[in-house]
C-alpha cells in the first residue's frame, strides 16, 4: 500500500437511489387507503405532509424509530382524519389505546398495510450522477461499499438491477451508531474511511465521532428533527453523488501526496 488507501461507506436510501419518492408514493396510497376504509376525508392540503406527521412523530417515540410496525401509521393516520394532532395520535397507537376508538377494524388496517407493504416494494430509480460517481471512484482505485439497515439481498438486488453490484466490494448490514462504526475503523486500520450519506443524524454524526471522514448529500426529505448545525458536521456538504465521489478521490490524492 503506498499510501493511506481511501474506503468508502456509501448509504443506500436516498444516497445512491430515491427512496423518498417510493415513500411518497407509497404514503399517499396509505391515506387514500385509510379515507376509503375510515369513511373520512383529509382536509389538509398538503396531504404528503399531513401523513409525514404522523410518521415523524411515531419515529420519534418508537423504540425502532423509522422502522416502527406500518400498522402504527395507518392508525394514527386515521386518527388525524378526526382531529387528533400527531403527537397524540402516536402516543396513543404505540400504547395501544387507539383501536377501541377507531373507525378501522383489524381487516382494513390489514388490507391497507398490505398494500402500503406492496406500494414499497417497488424498485426505486437511481438518483442522478451515481452510476458517474461511482465509475469516477472506482477508476481512482477506491474502495466502496454500501452499508444498509435494511436486508443485504434487497440491496444487492437493486444494485444488480442498475449494473452497479461489481462496483462495489462488498454490502454490510450495519447499524448506523458510534459502536458499529468503530468496527469499520478497527477492520480498516491505516486506511482513510469516509461515510457519504444524506441524514446527519445516522450517516454522519456517528461515522465522525468514530474517526471516519464524511460527506453529506442532504436528502429532499429532512425530518423535523434535524437541524442546519447537524449538516455544518459533515467534512463536505455534497450537491450530488459525482460532487461527493470527486471529493472522496482529491481525498485519496491529497494522502498520497502527503505519504511521499
Amino acid at each position: 500500500m503506498s499510501h493511506q488507501q481511501t474506503v468508502v461507506l456509501v448509504d443506500a436510501d436516498n444516497t445512491l437511489w430515491d427512496t423518498d419518492a417510493v415513500f411518497q408514493e407509497a404514503q399517499l396510497l396509505l391515506l387514500t387507503r385509510v379515507e376509503e376504509e375510515a369513511g373520512a376525508a383529509c382536509r389538509a392540503v398538503d396531504r404528503l405532509e399531513f401523513v409525514r406527521s404522523y410518521d415523524q412523530a411515531l419515529a420519534l417515540r418508537h423504540h425502532l424509530h423509522l422502522r416502527y410496525p406500518p400498522q402504527l401509521l395507518a392508525r394514527s393516520v386515521e386518527a388525524g382524519l378526526s382531529g387528533v394532532d400527531p403527537e397524540a395520535a402516536a402516543r396513543e397507537a404505540i400504547s395501544g389505546r387507539l383501536p377501541a376508538a377507531g373507525l378501522l377494524d383489524q381487516a382494513g388496517v390489514d388490507a391497507i398495510v398490505t398494500d402500503y407493504a406492496q406500494a414499497l416494494s417497488r424498485t426505486p430509480l437511481l438518483l442522478p450522477t451515481v452510476a458517474e460517481g461511482v465509475s469516477v471512484a472506482r477508476r481512482a482505485g477506491l474502495r466502496l461499499y454500501v452499508m444498509t439497515e435494511g436486508r443485504v439481498e434487497m440491496q444487492k438486488r437493486i444494485l444488480e438491477l442498475h449494473g452497479l453490484l461489481a462496483s462495489f466490494d462488498g454490502v454490510w448490514e450495519l447499524t448506523k451508531e458510534l459502536s458499529q462504526f468503530g468496527r469499520v475503523v478497527s477492520r480498516f486500520v491505516g486506511c482513510r474511511i469516509v461515510v457519504i450519506g444524506d441524514q446527519p443524524d445516522r450517516d454522519i454524526l456517528p461515522a465522525k465521532a468514530a474517526g471516519c471522514s464524511t460527506v453529506l448529500i442532504p436528502s429532499r426529505f429532512k425530518p423535523s428533527w434535524q437541524t442546519h448545525k447537524d449538516q455544518e458536521q459533515a467534512d463536505h456538504l455534497a450537491l450530488d453523488f459525482l460532487d461527493a465521489a470527486r471529493w472522496c478521490v482529491k481525498a485519496d490524492a491529497e494522502s498520497a501526496l502527503d505519504f511521499g
